[in-house]
């Protein structure tokens, strides 16, 4: 019999500890309510709004729309552009309001954290705005206690499960819309390269990581938007928009677009894989990259125009292993 010894991940995120540590005086403790306040957060005018995730983060000026109960899926379309944020909810746990600058976390800020201490969005106020409606916010919201904070849970490993036969994953991945697509993810533990390896390359193919600046600098020449996903467990950012050429800077490429700015850290990413899957009425051609461990770190795909993003990709592709072959 085999014994599988788990062991938990860090308890919590070095943004979690600093707050924890300036607690009481630069740092307050607000009650555990995410969706209260985010209701409120329409009233403070202009915010800057960064969404951490594994493979990067996403900062966007905005003023918060009025949050409706139940309501998960936030949408805003402009003239080039369309944002979609899918807000989980019940994985949203703490929140902190940062009232003087603490490491990188800029004051008249709310931070909200998940239940195991890591950090999902942060809401800035931008200077000179809001009035005061943001010490309303706070001291309406504010916790009891302001001289502990407890450690969060430690979050545990995926437990390994079997992988079905090729041919169940495939007819599960064809006949999938984004909610069976999930459910075939944690069939295989959420093991995204455990699933591209096994399946056909018409399902899953793996390409050359180096071809992605080559695509994202395409794209900007030709003035063709595209979508870029990325996210964490608590909310899942979808931007569309006719991106600016890539900027690297020290493994990061940034991509902006009209107060949003993109961006990723291509030093996480391990491996890059050219996915076919069935979407709204049309097969969706997408790039995913993943990080060391096989995990989801960010998704680029078409905009409006399928036929012009599959010219993109057969422009700019080049199939693991095979040096200046082009792939479509």
């Amino acid at each position: 019999m085999t014994v599988t010894t788990l062991t938990p991940k860090t308890q919590a995120s070095t943004t979690f500890h600093h707050c924890r540590a300036a607690l009481g005086d630069r740092v307050l403790r607000l009650q555990d309510e995410p969706l209260a306040i985010l209701k409120g957060l329409y009233r403070l005018g202009a915010l800057v709004v960064t969404t951490f995730a594994d493979g990067g983060r996403v900062s966007q000026s905005m003023r918060y729309p009025a949050l409706l109960s139940g309501e998960e899926d936030l949408e805003s379309r402009g003239s080039q552009c369309r944002l979609n944020q899918h807000l989980n909810l019940p994985l949203w746990r703490s929140v902190m309001a940062v009232l003087a600058p603490v490491a990188d976390l800029p004051a008249r800020s709310l931070l909200f954290f998940d239940r195991f201490g890591e950090p999902v969005q942060q809401m800035a106020v931008a200077p000179e705005t809001g009035g005061l409606a943001f010490e309303e916010l706070v001291c309406a919201m504010l916790h009891p206690d302001q001289r502990q904070l407890g450690a969060p849970p430690p979050r545990l490993p995926t437990l390994p499960t079997a992988v079905p036969s090729v041919a169940e994953l495939e007819r599960q991945w064809s006949h999938g819309d984004d909610e069976g697509f999930g459910e075939l993810l944690a069939r295989v533990g959420d093991r995204r390269q455990v699933l591209y390896q096994a399946v056909r390359d018409k399902f899953a193919c793996p390409v050359r990581a180096e071809t992605v600046p080559s695509l994202l600098a395409l794209a900007s020449r030709r003035e063709y938007g595209y979508t870029v996903c990325t996210g964490n467990s608590g909310v899942k950012l979808c931007l569309t928009a006719p991106w600016s050429a890539p900027r690297w800077q020290k493994g990061h490429c940034h991509l902006a677009h009209n107060g949003v700015l993109v961006s990723l850290d291509m030093g996480r990413v391990a491996s890059v894989w050219r996915l076919r899957r069935p979407g709204a009425g049309r097969v969706v051609t997408a790039l995913e990259g993943l990080d060391a461990q096989g995990r989801w770190l960010w998704t680029l795909s078409g905009g409006e125009d399928e036929s012009a993003w599959l010219e993109l990709l057969g422009d700019s592709l080049i199939q693991e292993g095979a040096p200046g072959r082009r792939m479509a």
